[in-house]
């Protein structure tokens, strides 16, 4: 039996609860680890001028959720991992990748996992 009506909302509202903690626990942990292996230096080296050639952070999409289908997805809608630095022009060439995200800070791409097969 599909869930309908207040009930369907309440499950919304314990799902979205508990991803908020599990990304609370992870991005404390991620920063920590990040300190502890240099990652959040590079990070903000990647963000100087000087650096422009590895500027555009590569991360690994582990987890999205979203409160409703109707809901345009935030940065904090997804639980990432660092992989690499690319130089920007990658966005460009491949052709694969599309804006996800633009905010005042960011401008987030999507990549498939593999060219021609969208992730579930």
């Amino acid at each position: 039996m599909a869930l309908t009506g207040t009930w369907l909302v309440i499950q919304r509202i314990v799902t979205t609860g508990l991803y908020k903690l599990l990304r609370l626990v992870f991005i404390t942990v991620q920063s920590i680890f990040w300190q502890l292996n240099g990652t959040a230096r590079k990070i903000r080296e990647a963000g100087l001028p000087q650096n422009y050639e590895r500027s555009a952070q590569v991360l690994d999409v582990l987890l999205l959720h979203q409160f409703g289908s109707y809901q345009a997805p935030t940065m904090d809608s997804y639980l990432c991992t660092h992989n690499r630095f690319e130089h920007p022009q990658y966005i460009i060439d491949n052709e694969s990748i599309t804006l996800m995200i633009i905010n005042e800070r960011d401008a987030v791409f999507g990549e498939p996992a593999e060219k021609g097969k969208p992730e579930p």
